[in-house]
């Protein structure tokens, strides 16, 4: 068996100089050729996903949810879009991760990559404005959202590039600040052709995962394997107010929120309304900006897990 590795080395967490020769050393023990290939840049893991999907029996993204939804989107992109694929997940947030139950042990990692059964889960297929005016095209495995959201993941990831404080300390002290500087912009919402909200607001998360935001339970009811999203709409409010809600998202309180409302639709189109920029979060990264259209792309992925 060919597994081709795809590893961010700048993610993950202390002890991951030993965890590395241990989990290869368990995986070659199954008998598997191992091919690792490193990222340096946005984009490489897209591309060494779309070189070992035509050479390999297994492409699997070891990183945080930005890696795994780039490997997944060059897998889908390659000239075998059908191969098996799976993660090892090493980020900070590990919010893709969260949907699955899996173990972190070395040994029971190697044996889930050789043994395992595929099973087809949906991926996600995001175009909009890069921001310069040209469009983008760029897969997602967890979760896409607009909104504060995408304010904070420019933030977190500026941080991260020379960051002294640990990670989860930085997402946080991020969030706040971003939050309290949000200005709610206005968008028009549509859902499988339907018109459903105009207006302000805080963000709308488009959910092919339940989790986000390192660990937010944005959409508890979602489903990876269903062939919807689960599109929760937060309107826009006074910035305290805003603060609280997106404090309960970790618990799932906000679903009780008036301000939320939750729906499933096969494809989100969104634009924005005003001067407002509204900026777009994708499995971690920020491809852009609205105008946008996410459509689901029912069991695309093999995934073996």
């Amino acid at each position: 068996m060919k597994i081709g590795l795809v590893l961010n080395p700048a993610s993950g967490r202390n002890g991951r100089r030993s965890f590395w020769p241990t989990l290869r050393r368990a995986i070659e023990k199954q008998g598997a050729d191992v091919s690792v290939r490193e990222t340096r840049g946005l984009g490489d893991a897209e591309r060494f996903a779309r070189e070992l999907a035509v050479e390999t029996d297994l492409v699997v993204a070891v990183g945080g949810d930005g890696t795994i939804g780039e490997v997944a989107g060059g897998v889908l992109k390659s000239g075998r879009p059908d191969v098996a694929f799976s993660f090892i997940a090493t980020g900070t947030g590990c919010d893709f991760a969260r949907n699955f139950a899996i173990s972190r042990d070395p040994a029971a990692i190697a044996e889930r990559l050789t043994s395992a059964t595929v099973r087809l889960i949906d991926a996600g297929l995001l175009t909009c404005d890069e921001g310069n005016g040209e469009t983008v095209t760029r897969h997602f495995a967890n979760i896409a959202s607009f909104g504060v959201s995408g304010q904070i993941v420019r933030a977190v990831n500026a941080a991260r590039k020379g960051r002294r404080l640990p990670a989860a300390m930085i997402f946080f002290c991020h969030s706040v600040l971003q939050i309290l500087r949000y200005r709610p912009c206005n968008i028009r919402l549509r859902l499988d052709g339907e018109d459903v909200y105009e207006g302000p607001i805080t963000a709308v998360a488009v959910a092919n995962g339940g989790w986000f935001g390192g660990g937010m339970n944005v959409a508890p009811a979602a489903d990876v394997a269903d062939g919807f999203f689960d599109v929760v709409v937060m309107r826009g409010a006074p910035r305290l107010k805003v603060v609280t809600l997106m404090n309960s998202i970790y618990s799932g309180a906000h679903l009780k929120n008036p301000l939320v409302s939750v729906h499933r639709a096969k494809l989100v189109e969104a634009w924005q309304i005003g001067s407002e920029v509204a900026l777009i979060d994708s499995d971690g990264e920020a491809p852009g900006r609205l105008p946008a259209r996410f459509e689901v792309l029912p069991g695309a992925l093999s995934l073996k897990l």
